[in-house]
């Protein structure tokens, strides 16, 4: 090789390793921020909360770079509860800041894993800690840890149960009963019920399927009463059904179905409450 080649060569590699360690040198100045804007329920019910972390991710960089995932654990009372990785190909553009949304989800029957009674409590206070790993320019992987403290409410599935059965009107033909649902709200807001779609069978006998619009308001750490009217055709149903009725006896139910439940808490807004409960109930 010509010794005009390898001087250009030499001084090539030269330049190319000062700017590597300039490079490295300034590396504090031109790593991503982070920041966590804000926090959100995707979805919540009674059994779990999907929560969504916003972090806005600025690239200081004059070209792209890449995220290469999010790592996070999420603390309740200082234990780690759910931890993990988040990796998604997200593109951060250059000298600009990109959205990045970190999703969790809290089961609330995990809160029982923790020590003493969290998982009686109303809220709970969290503890997000997280790392951004960006890869820069020649640099490689770069780590941004970033945390954020909170409150999440923890709703608690009420108790139901069939209480009674009222019989209003019976002949030979009809029945005009009322079917009593007892609810006990075991948290300490109000159960506004709306929307109760329902089935009602008694002693594996379909009695009757419908919708209630404005089911009732439970009071917090309180109990109430839902009357679900049924009109029962006996002709159809058969004479044992009247003799049970007649006799008030104590019957078998289940009730299933579905309804929509408002708390009057922003976070807490069209719960959905499952029905599927099952049991025996006296005529009265």
């Amino acid at each position: 090789m010509p010794s005009s080649v390898k001087t250009i060569v030499i001084i090539f590699l030269l330049f190319t390793l000062y700017g590597c360690a300039e490079l490295a040198k300034h590396a504090e100045t031109i790593r991503p921020t982070v920041q966590i804007t804000g926090t959100r329920l995707a979805n919540i019910n009674f059994d779990q909360a999907d929560i969504i972390f916003d972090l806005a991710v600025d690239n200081k960089n004059p070209v792209a770079i890449n995220l290469a995932g999010v790592d996070y654990d999420f603390k309740v009372a200082n234990q780690s509860l759910i931890s993990g990785v988040s990796t998604q190909a997200i593109e951060l553009k250059a000298n600009a800041t990109s959205p990045v949304q970190l999703p969790v989800i809290l089961k609330f029957n995990d809160l029982k894993k923790l020590p003493g009674e969290v998982w009686k409590k109303d809220t709970v206070a969290y503890d997000l800690n997280t790392t951004v790993n960006v890869m820069l320019p020649v640099i490689g992987n770069y780590a941004v840890p970033v945390s954020k403290t909170g409150e999440l409410p923890v709703p608690r599935m009420p108790n139901i149960k069939l209480k009674d059965i009222k019989l209003k009107s019976l002949s030979f033909t009809n029945a005009e009963v009322i079917a009593q649902v007892e609810v006990i709200n075991p948290n300490n807001f109000n159960l506004d019920i709306n929307n109760l779609n329902y089935q009602l069978n008694i002693n594996q006998e379909k009695w009757g399927q419908g919708n209630i619009t404005q089911a009732g308001m439970i009071p917090r750490k309180g109990k109430g009463t839902i009357n679900i009217p049924l009109q029962l055709d006996l002709m159809s149903m058969g004479s044992t059904m009247f003799s049970m009725l007649h006799s008030k006896a104590t019957l078998e139910y289940q009730l299933t179905g579905n309804a929509t439940v408002d708390t009057g808490i922003e976070l807490l807004r069209n719960l959905s409450l499952p029905l599927d409960i099952s049991g025996k109930a006296a005529v009265k």
